[in-house]
């Protein structure tokens, strides 16, 4: 099974994932291949910086799937990552790839994150992601618009669709949580070593 996070830039799926692998140590976080360097926050295995050419080599010979360009880097998760597996996985999906991910893993537990207040995003990028620009913020807030608009659009695709807000992370930690307690009660009491 793998749980799957959607949202825009600055939403908190960060501390969400970090939540769920401290509470359920038998998740996994799958790792993106990136072209981007790693931020000064991100631990390695959770994303792998590798040089174009060879991000490139790896999408040409099937091994990176879901390949997207997002700010000017690309990204792609490692295709037998994506299989079917006894393994509890945990991953963020762009709005855009989840139904061809869902292709790939019909077990695919979607939670969408979403925000009908984009200065809330605008603050959260510029206070506490800080290592964007100005400019480089505005461009993820009118992205985030229109990924907002893609998972509810697509809203039949996601476990749930959880609005946040102004409120604490834990608040919205707990409403995920809500979502996810009966797929991860029933794969805890199945989990094997």
């Amino acid at each position: 099974m793998i749980i799957s996070l959607s949202g825009p830039s600055g939403i908190g799926k960060g501390f969400i994932k970090e939540q769920l692998l401290q509470d359920y140590p038998f998740i996994k976080e799958l790792a993106w291949f990136t072209t981007r360097s790693l931020r000064p926050n991100e631990k390695v295995g959770n994303r792998i910086s590798v040089p174009i050419s060879e991000f490139n080599n790896l999408v040409e010979t099937g091994k990176l799937v879901l390949v997207q360009d997002l700010y000017g880097h690309r990204y792609g998760l490692k295709k037998e990552d994506l299989l079917p597996s006894p393994q509890v996985s945990l991953t963020e999906f762009h709005p855009d790839n989840l139904s061809a991910a869902m292709e790939i893993n019909p077990e695919i537990i979607a939670i969408g994150l979403v925000t009908f207040d984009l200065s809330f995003l605008r603050k959260r990028l510029s206070v506490f992601r800080n290592t964007e620009s100005a400019a480089e913020i505005e461009q993820r807030v009118a992205v985030a618009k229109i990924e907002i608009e893609t998972i509810l659009r697509h809203k039949s695709l996601f476990e749930a669709v959880i609005e946040v807000a102004e409120v604490s992370e834990s608040s919205v930690f707990d409403q995920v949580l809500t979502a996810l307690t009966p797929h991860l009660t029933r794969k805890d009491k199945n989990h094997v070593s």
